[in-house]
C-alpha cells in the first residue's frame, strides 16, 4: 500500500497540470500533518485536500484539524497571527530561521515555509480544544483539466 505522502502528492500531480504546483501543495501538506501528527493530543484529526472551481478560478485548499493542550493553542495562535500579519512572508520566514536556529521545540517553521515558499494564504481557527489551519491559493499554471 502507498505511503499516505505518495498519496498527496500523486493527487496533487494529478489534479494540476504543472508538477511544481504538485509540489508545492505536496510540500504544504506535508508540512500540516506533520502539525498535526506532533502536537496533537487526542484521537480527531484529520488532513483534507480540495480542488474547487469556481467560475473557471481553479484553487487547492488544504485543512488540518487536531485537538491540542490549551498552551499550544495559545501559541500556535500567537505565531499564525504574527504569521498572517507579516508584509513580506519571505522575510518573515527568513527571521525566523535565524531566530529559532539552535533551539529545541517549536519553531514555527513549517507554516512559515507554506506561506514564504508554497505562496499560500494561511488561516486559522480555534474551536475548544480544537485547532484547524488552512493552507489555500491558486495554482500558477491552468489544471490539467483546462
Amino acid at each position: 500500500m502507498p505511503s499516505v505522502s505518495r498519496l498527496v502528492l500523486d493527487f496533487c500531480r494529478l489534479a494540476l497540470s504543472d508538477n511544481d504546483d504538485g509540489d508545492r501543495y505536496y510540500m504544504a501538506a506535508h508540512e500540516l500533518a506533520e502539525n498535526v501528527a506532533k502536537y496533537s493530543t487526542g484521537t480527531r484529526v484529520s488532513l483534507d485536500l480540495v480542488m474547487t472551481e469556481q467560475d473557471g478560478v481553479y484553487a487547492m485548499k488544504i485543512h488540518a484539524r487536531n485537538e491540542t493542550s490549551p498552551e499550544k493553542l495559545r501559541d500556535v495562535a500567537e505565531r499564525l497571527s504574527e504569521l498572517k500579519r507579516a508584509p513580506d512572508a519571505l522575510e518573515f520566514y527568513d527571521r525566523l530561521i535565524l531566530e529559532t536556529a539552535g533551539a529545541e521545540g517549536i519553531s514555527g517553521l513549517g507554516l512559515a515555509r507554506i506561506r514564504a515558499e508554497g505562496e499560500l494564504e494561511i488561516d486559522y481557527s480555534i474551536n475548544g480544544s480544537e485547532l484547524t489551519i488552512i493552507a489555500k491559493g491558486p495554482p500558477r499554471r491552468p489544471t490539467a483539466s483546462t
